[in-house]
């Protein structure tokens, strides 16, 4: 160990003077602090890119299926394709009467739907104590489809904040890199899923609400529940195909909005 030169004031307690050896482990360990915390960094955004390319496809089925629920045309359309105006006696003023207040129903607080229409002059109850029970389930499981859909979206808009607060120009590039394997997954899981729908609709719907429910409410008589009349399988198939159609178009969509905003202010 090397001592310093000292005068009479410091003589007493003279400077320790650390060795080569000692240095070089100080710069060794100061080299390590900065490596770590560029490397944190550096992992940070790459993070905030995972979490973006996992949201995103969340956010947008649930979405479409928020979406598609709460719209007028489907319905029409699913009136018309399946022919549900002869199949259960009811005009189609009816049938959008009902589909009305499944809609409300999904948005609103109360416990048990009671959907009433005019048969044949007659206003009644159309359906039955088990289509009731079970559309407590659906209730619940809409609702959370609303809820997941608002704080994914909620969770999506905050990490591109954040992103363009502290990357500015430079989020866009990682944002187009995050969309594109955003896509191929989404992509790849449609096609998937696509594909055992086009097979075997029937097997993936029953796997479905085995997911869904705990119970078998949902196991009707096609013939004699009003129900499962009004939305029978084929009309469940088309929705599906909407749902992931409308993914792929609002893909396209935030993909091209990205490249626009990365020429524009890039």
């Amino acid at each position: 160990m090397a001592y310093a030169p000292t005068n009479s004031t410091n003589a007493k307690y003279p400077t320790v003077m650390p060795t080569k050896s000692q240095q070089n482990a100080a710069e060794r360990a100061n080299q390590r602090r900065t490596g770590t915390h560029a490397t944190n960094k550096h992992k940070l955004p790459l993070v905030g890119a995972a979490i973006f390319a996992l949201l995103l496809p969340l956010f947008l089925i649930l979405f479409n299926t928020s979406y598609i629920t709460n719209s007028e045309w489907l319905y029409d359309y699913g009136w018309w394709r399946n022919d549900i105006a002869n199949r259960t006696g009811l005009p189609v003023d009816q049938l959008n009467r009902g589909a009305d207040q499944i809609k409300e129903y999904f948005n609103n607080d109360e416990e048990l739907l009671d959907l009433r229409v005019d048969y044949g002059g007659t206003e009644i109850s159309l359906y039955k104590e088990r289509e009731v029970l079970h559309m407590v389930d659906v209730k619940a499981l809409m609702q959370s489809v609303f809820a997941i859909t608002r704080w994914s979206g909620v969770a999506l808009l905050l990490v591109l904040a954040v992103g363009l607060i502290t990357l500015k120009q430079d989020v866009f590039p990682l944002l187009l890199r995050s969309l594109k394997w955003s896509a191929i997954g989404t992509g790849a899981f449609l096609v998937i899923f696509g594909g055992t729908a086009a097979i075997d609709f029937g097997w993936l719907f029953t796997q479905f609400h085995f997911l869904s429910f705990a119970n078998d409410l949902w196991l009707l008589d096609p013939y004699n529940d009003y129900l499962i009349i009004m939305f029978p399988q084929q009309f469940f198939f088309e929705a599906t195909l909407f749902i992931g159609l409308l993914t792929v178009v609002n893909f396209g969509i935030i993909v091209a909005a990205a490249r626009l905003a990365k020429k524009r202010l890039g």
